[in-house]
């Protein structure tokens, strides 16, 4: 198959299809892979043991504390919520294509983005919007409910600024046709 007219496959977040798309249908870029952002709660036995993580709760959208909370309290270790900004990757032609897409990513907002491979040019899109602490721990509570509270919503907004971004940077990327 053509590496430059690869179809886009597997899982993807609805809120960034349209923006793959639009990726994906222009000369000299191909998707790689791409998440839209999203909030978790995680267990972890240790810091760094990425193997023996397990997901207690993901969400790709704002998330409501109490559903945190039920997530944090399935902990049998180290219950963490991480709010992750939305990341992209995108194989480009050349050189200058990358700098193009670098330079839309860094207008759209995006100032965390760089070529990452120099092999396919690969562009690593993503930003600083990102949480992430311990919050329970063997099934209960470090932290007070008010507190959590508190920290979600501040995930929440995080979040939607993460995929505003996203929104900035598709009609940047529209333009590249015209």
């Amino acid at each position: 198959m053509d590496f430059w007219r690869r179809k886009i496959g597997g899982e993807i977040d609805q809120d960034i299809f349209e923006l793959l798309k639009i990726v994906n249908s222009l000369d000299g870029y191909v998707t790689l892979s791409s998440c839209s952002g999203r909030i978790a709660v995680i267990d972890i036995p240790e810091v760094g043991d990425k193997k023996a993580v397990k997901f207690l709760g993901k969400w790709h959208d704002v998330v409501e504390c109490k559903a945190v909370i039920n997530a944090a309290l399935k902990s049998e270790q180290w219950g963490w919520l991480i709010q992750y900004p939305p990341i992209l990757h995108v194989a480009c032609r050349t050189v200058e294509d990358a700098e193009r897409f670098m330079n839309a990513a860094n207008q759209a907002g995006f100032r965390r983005s760089g070529i990452i491979s120099l092999k396919n040019h690969v562009v690593e899109i993503t930003s600083f919007e990102r949480t992430e602490l311990p919050i329970a721990y063997s099934k209960k509570l470090l932290v007070t409910e008010y507190y959590l509270k508190q920290v979600v919503e501040f995930a929440n907004i995080k979040l939607k600024r993460g995929k505003e971004k996203l929104k900035r940077l598709q009609s940047i990327i529209k333009t590249f046709s015209e």
